[in-house]
């Protein structure tokens, strides 16, 4: 299925802070020239950074005054709870015994945050995501107290969480699993009686073949193979088998190497999917109606974010473009 031509366009954005982006803006109704002052805080965050330096790559709100991060302890990281009073610093001892991946990045789930963790570069060393080391166990703590809030979910021996972080999808979880032989399948963990069970999953692509999943109206969605077909299916949960429906093929919410591992930006009626180029974007509508958005980017796309029914893509020449919902 091609992408038809949408006539709504992107809008690039100057001079406007970050705070901007994260609360309350609306893009300009027509094109600026770029600013060598514009939005500094976003471009730092591409560079991975933020205004701390205990936590880096993958900081997550949480509250009004905290958020998680990890720490790192000579050659290993740990989940780490930040707030902005000093003395509300919470790194538990027992949190040193569940090491994560160096570019984890935390989720909130319920009253509770998920971690990757259990580190492993000798089970499946495909190296998608820019390095080897993936997650064998999956981690879920307190969000007061960073204790154990469940049993950690561990993999079999033959088998890793090819991703940095998991998909929420209502009161489930969704993941990135890989190897035995095989490549990237999506699977759907719930959480009963304080233990994670999976309680379905695709069918595995070809062995060093990924997929990066995500959710748009509540269905869930991925993008298979990224770097070579760019192949977008609609998954469905029929009985412990998630079987797919194929919408089109040229998409990409990732670029090899790179930890941000789904760049699309999804909006209350539009999921905003690049396309492999990295340059052009496609609308998706919760129909399965594909639309291309104009004009061609002039950079590659970094990350996105979304505010108030606003989507922001970060560029790689540090501009950054805005298409706000109709």
């Amino acid at each position: 299925m091609q992408p038809k031509e949408k006539t709504m366009n992107f809008k690039k954005l100057t001079l406007l802070p970050i705070l901007l982006i994260l609360n309350a803006c609306r893009a300009e109704p027509n094109f600026v020239a770029q600013s060598e002052h514009a939005l500094p805080e976003i471009r730092r965050l591409a560079n991975d950074e933020t205004n701390t330096p205990l936590v880096r790559n993958g900081f997550v709100a949480y509250g009004d005054d905290c958020g998680f991060g990890k720490h790192q302890a000579g050659q290993d990281f740990y989940p780490l709870k930040l707030c902005s009073v000093p003395q509300s610093l919470l790194l538990a001892n027992e949190i040193q015994e569940l090491p994560v991946l160096p570019d984890a990045v935390p989720i909130i789930f319920e009253n509770k945050v998920l971690y990757l963790g259990n580190p492993d570069s000798e089970t499946y060393p495909h190296g998608v995501l820019g390095d080897t080391i993936e997650a064998k166990t999956l981690y879920t703590l307190e969000a007061q107290t960073l204790k154990p809030a469940a049993a950690a979910f561990r993999l079999p021996e033959n088998l890793v969480f090819e991703n940095n972080t998991v998909t929420l999808w209502g009161d489930k979880v969704v993941a990135v699993i890989s190897g035995g032989g095989a490549g990237a399948r999506v699977a759907v963990l719930a959480l009963t009686n304080g233990h994670w069970q999976i309680v379905a999953e695709s069918a595995p692509l070809p062995n060093n073949r990924w997929q990066s999943p995500f959710v748009f109206q509540n269905q869930l969605y991925a993008v298979q193979m990224p770097h070579l077909r760019g192949r977008l299916v609609r998954y469905e949960m029929q009985g412990k088998h998630l079987i797919e429906q194929e919408l089109g093929d040229g998409f990409s919410n990732h670029e090899i190497g790179s930890r941000e591992t789904q760049i699309a930006a999804i909006l209350p009626n539009y999921a905003l999917i690049p396309q492999m180029d990295l340059r052009h974007v496609v609308a998706l509508d919760g129909s399965g109606s594909l639309k291309r958005l104009a004009p061609e980017l002039p950079a590659k796309i970094v990350r996105s974010a979304v505010q108030n029914r606003t989507a922001y893509f970060l560029l790689a020449d540090g501009s950054v473009w805005a298409w706000s919902q109709p």
